[in-house]
């Protein structure tokens, strides 16, 4: 088996590897254990921290002093995902379990916070762990822990593992294998190592059930055993490494009913059941796509068949199976391995070597049987080749013409590797005008073609020179040439076109694909030509792919709008299977012909790189394909393509908020669960810019997922964002959203799968449904006020015309009333006055007729009294129609008042009313004495006629500095009302308690208006049982 190895360690390693350390977000290079949860993320316990992985990145779950809901360690040992789906996991300082929608820990229940060496599950959904070397066993009914020790003290317990069929085997440091008996609660115990030779160690890492009957065993000391679980009985299948020592194993997994992969200190193992054989793959420094490390501590399977390795130093390592496709060629210092990056034209000779021409490290011969290369540099030498940058190759039975950029031309010996000639530009007729030979051809009858950056040759065999082909353009870059069935070359320029050229018929010419006028090849570069096994020819350029039938009629032309990953075309090879590989820029691309679909394939399949190189590629006989690239170089056979049906889940992995992530319950967060759980987020308005994570969990190429987002509420319409994981939104209107996500491969086939999740942006509170209900009721309020205003208003304004009109026909019936009155007493007056003259002679000789005095005296009282009130009436008038005149003089008012208060003494006595005459002294005020008295007699007056016991008449005291003096005119008769206090100033306004008494109602009006025109006032004041009449008057 040692040989084995040894052969298998040297060549068969195909095997490819991507890494992920801490550079990717890992949050520590040291994995000790993984597995994939029930819902596809993938989980690794580390020496710092727990990662969740989604494909596109890691979450790291930590200690947090203080926080009782974290990892009470960061150093993880054990991972584990019961049959209820729960993830326990193990530390060096006890065991947690994992609670998926908030997202933190919880130590199990009186469970030993101490080293955990393994965890398993048995049949019943009970959990066993070791913890220190101890066996428990945590029955998830009640949450009761037993523990189970061994009868001899000085053994100890090692690993623990659930099989198929429910059992529980353990593993102890004395090299015992223990089955467990539910019947009776006891193990059974099975040495390992008792036909072994003597073991240093026999400590037991790792029991895995294979599922086929039997047990693997790892140990420390003496590889892998396996048991027989029929038999009982044990054998060891692996045990030293190809060096002779001995193998520490820490890990199984199982990739197929007959291959199984085991983690060693010494890299893996692949042990094949069927053939009892096994190859060794370990880390190489001059292979970034190895392991990267030897120290194996972890493996696992994803549900795509992937598997995961954990590694000491090295991260997590992942094998796709995809990966097999594609054999990688690239230089690896101080290894036979390809001399250059940049891979240019591959052909084969006839004894099946390939000679791989480079831009950048010369020519390789490679055997495809032994995988060695040898390498042909430039050199002193005349036989060695001219130039390490090599464009053109052509195999001519046993000559390779190598056309290299400037430095012309190398025939070389294929028997001897001996350059025998060199062609360079030359002056003469018959020789070449470039030396930048891009690209040679030989047609069926055996000519050879050459393209040159200036030109195109035909080589003429027997005169050993060259013919420029004079018809076609010289100063022109020629690229590719391809003979048809007919024998007609098509050859192809750079940024000229397309021509022509049948040797036999002597016919030649340019053939134009117009499109609008102009011949759209003439616009481009154009790469390569193909002609498959339907006979049509294929156009490659920098700007797409274009199809001929054997008409030359253009058929189609492929961009990247048909699924090619890039415009960019190197080369066009047809398989075995007519299905056509085209390199570009961005990836190859699988045209399946009879389903017109196109696949791509990147780095993220395994590719070297994603950008190929031009005229590189070649299919052998049997099928294989070869492409350079400019790191390097490809193979594969097509047959073993295998479509990749997994239908990955979509979720949700994260959610920020202004660029920063929401924490569950974090103040201001609106998550109160796992966004993987969360199927509704509320946000605020001032939250309303947001972005969010999600992934879909397919590892093998996570960078070709494609994604698409549906934002209901905002448009149905799917929106294609390609490998792009997060949406992010700015300012959303309040609202409510529903969105969806879905992924699909990079050959656009969308899965069914789904996430979707329901998105609440509340309004401000000014914006909210309470508030427009507030405002509904605030506009019906302020409807109702207008309504009501308006309303108000014209009634109002109603009333105020009612009002003007009842004011109008006040005023008319008024002025109706003065022209009465004033018409009276003008009639009156004149009568009035021819009286009063005869009545006061009569009066002078009352002594001839004494019986008759008391009648003349009562006649000519009432006849001045009649001749007052027409005079009244008459200054009334006079002032309203603004023709009253007044003599403004100074005067003594105080003799004013006390000659009229002399004047209605006896009136006053006939009554029985007191009068009282108040003044301190004369005062003289400016003023018309005449309308002052017509004031004061109209006053003394209604004093007489109204007052019940009493009359004051009172000069109010003067001060030097006073501008006014005050006579007030009081009586007690019936108190006026503070309401009618204006009102007894109007013209013809007349108390009804006062009724019965004489009057015009005019008396008090003109009163106040002889004031006013005087610049003084007249004005009422009810207190202490008297009604006070205040005259005031300028001093």
């Amino acid at each position: 088996m040692f040989a084995l190895f040894v052969w298998l360690s040297a060549f068969c390693q195909p095997f490819d590897f991507r890494s992920y350390q801490v550079e990717k977000g890992l949050s520590n290079n040291t994995v000790t254990c993984s597995l994939q949860d029930k819902r596809g993320f993938m989980w690794f316990g580390t020496k710092d921290g727990l990662n969740r992985f989604d494909g596109r990145g890691f979450k790291v779950f930590r200690q947090i002093n203080g926080d009782s809901n974290s990892l009470g360690n960061n150093s993880i040992t054990k991972l584990l995902q019961d049959k209820q789906g729960v993830l326990w996991v193990g530390t060096e300082r006890g065991l947690y379990r994992y609670n998926e929608e908030k997202e933190n820990f919880s130590l199990m229940n009186n469970s030993l916070p101490s080293y955990i060496q393994g965890i398993g599950n048995d049949g019943y959904g009970n959990l066993w762990f070791i913890s220190k070397f101890r066996l428990f066993r945590y029955t998830t009914v009640n949450g009761k822990i037993t523990e189970y020790p061994f009868k001899n003290s000085d053994d100890y317990y090692t690993a623990v593992c659930g099989d198929t069929s429910g059992h529980i085997w353990v593993a102890s440091g004395r090299g015992q294998l223990g089955l467990f008996n539910e019947a009776n609660g006891q193990f059974t115990f099975y040495p390992l190592f008792g036909h072994s030779r003597p073991p240093v160690s026999t400590y037991v890492e790792k029991i895995f059930d294979s599922g086929e009957g039997f047990l693997l065993i790892g140990t420390s000391n003496q590889g892998v055993k396996q048991f027989d679980l029929a038999a009982r009985t044990y054998s060891d299948i692996l045990t030293y490494n190809e060096d002779g020592t001995e193998i520490f194993v820490r890990d199984f997994i199982k990739r197929s009913r007959y291959e199984y992969w085991i983690g060693t200190e010494s890299g893996i193992y692949i042990y094949d059941t069927r053939t009892n054989s096994a190859i060794n793959l370990k880390k190489n420094y001059n292979n970034p796509y190895a392991l990267t490390d030897n120290a194996i501590y972890s493996l696992s399977r994803d549900r795509e068949g992937g598997l995961w390795i954990g590694t000491y130093f090295g991260g997590v390592n992942y094998y796709s199976n995809q990966h097999l496709m594609f054999e990688k060629f690239f230089p690896q210092l101080g290894q036979n391995s390809i001399s250059g990056n940049a891979v240019r034209e591959i052909v084969q000779d006839s004894t099946g070597n390939l000679w791989i021409g480079t831009e950048d490290a010369g020519l390789n011969k490679f055997n495809p049987h032994t995988g060695r290369f040898q390498n042909y540099q430039p050199g002193r030498s005349p036989y060695s080749i001219a130039h390490t940058n090599i464009h053109g190759l052509l195999i001519d039975g046993n000559v390779l013409w190598i056309g290299t950029f400037e430095h012309g031309l190398d025939k070389m010996d294929l028997h001897t590797g001996k350059v025998i000639r060199h062609y360079v530009a030359g002056a003469d007729a018959n020789s070449l005008k470039s030396n930048f030979i891009y690209s040679l051809y030989k047609t069926k009858a055996g000519h050879i073609f050459l393209a040159t950056s200036n030109g195109f040759y035909r080589y003429n065999r027997d005169a050993d020179n060259f013919q420029l082909l004079s018809f076609l353009p010289f100063n022109t870059f020629y690229s590719a040439v391809l003979e048809d069935d007919q024998g007609t070359l098509w050859i192809a320029t750079f940024n000229a076109g397309l021509f022509y050229y049948n040797p036999a018929k002597n016919m030649y010419g340019h053939y134009r694909l117009l499109s609008n006028g102009e011949d759209v090849l003439a616009k481009t570069r154009i790469t390569r030509l193909y002609e498959d096994r339907q006979q049509n020819t294929w156009i490659s350029t920098e700007n797409g792919l274009y199809c001929f039938n054997l008409g030359r009629t253009f058929l189609k032309f492929y961009s990247d709008k048909n699924g090619l990953p890039s415009n960019l075309i190197y080369n066009t090879l047809e398989d075995k299977q007519g299905n056509l590989f085209i390199t570009t820029s961005k990836g190859l691309a699988r045209y399946d012909v009879s389903h017109g679909t196109i696949t791509v394939f990147t780095q993220a399949n395994g590719l070297l790189t994603d950008q190929f190189n031009y005229n590189s590629g070649f299919i052998d006989p049997a099928g294989k394909m070869y492409f350079g690239s400019v790191k390097g170089m490809i193979a594969f056979r097509p047959e073993g393509f295998q479509p990749n049906n997994f239908v990955p889940p979509v979720y949700f992995t994260g959610f920020q908020i202004f660029n920063k992530e929401a924490a569950i319950n974090d103040q201001g967060s609106p998550l109160n669960k796992s966004i993987v759980l969360t199927q509704k987020i509320t946000l605020p308005y001032n939250q309303a810019t947001f972005s969010i994570e999600f992934s879909a969990l397919s590892f093998s190429s996570p960078g070709n997922v494609q994604y698409a987002y549906q934002m209901r509420g905002i448009s149905n319409a799917w929106n294609y964002i390609g490998a792009n994981n997060r949406i992010y939104f700015t300012n959303l209107p309040p609202n409510r959203y529903q969105l969806s996500v879905k992924s699909g491969s990079s050959n656009s086939r969308w899965s069914n799968n789904m996430v979707s999740i329901y998105i609440e942006i509340m309004p401000p509170w000014w914006k909210s449904t309470l508030a427009y209900l507030l405002y509904s009721a605030l506009l019906l309020i302020a409807a109702f006020l207008v309504f009501r205003f308006y309303h108000n208003r014209q009634l109002a304004k109603q009333q105020r015309e009612m009002e003007l009109f009842e004011i109008k026909k006040d005023k008319e019936f008024y002025q109706s009333k003065m022209d009465f009155f004033t018409k009276i007493a003008h009639e009156i007056r004149t009568p009035l006055t021819l009286i009063r003259a005869p009545m006061e002679k009569m009066l002078k000789q009352v002594d001839a007729l004494p019986q008759f005095e008391k009648y003349l005296l009562a006649m000519n009282r009432n006849t001045e009294r009649l001749l007052t009130l027409t005079n009244q009436l008459l200054d009334f008038r006079k002032i309203e129609s603004d023709h009253f005149l007044v003599n403004i003089t100074s005067f003594n008012v105080t003799e004013l008042l006390r000659n009229s208060c002399a004047n209605f003494q006896s009136a006053a006595e006939q009554k029985n009313l007191h009068m009282q005459f108040i003044a301190a002294g004369p005062v003289f005020v400016q003023a018309d004495e005449e309308s002052t008295l017509k004031i004061i007699s109209n006053l003394l007056d209604n004093a007489v006629k109204y007052g019940q016991s009493r009359i004051i008449a009172e000069i109010q005291p003067v001060q030097l500095t006073d501008k006014w003096v005050t006579i007030a005119i009081s009586n007690d008769g019936n108190l006026i009302p503070d309401a009618l206090h204006d009102k007894v100033f109007e013209p013809f306004f007349r108390m009804k308690e006062n009724e019965k008494a004489t009057g015009t109602g005019i008396g008090l009006s003109l009163a106040r208006s002889l004031s006013q025109l005087q610049k003084g006032d007249l004005t009422i004041t009810t207190a202490h049982g008297l009604n006070t009449f205040n005259l005031t008057l300028p001093v």
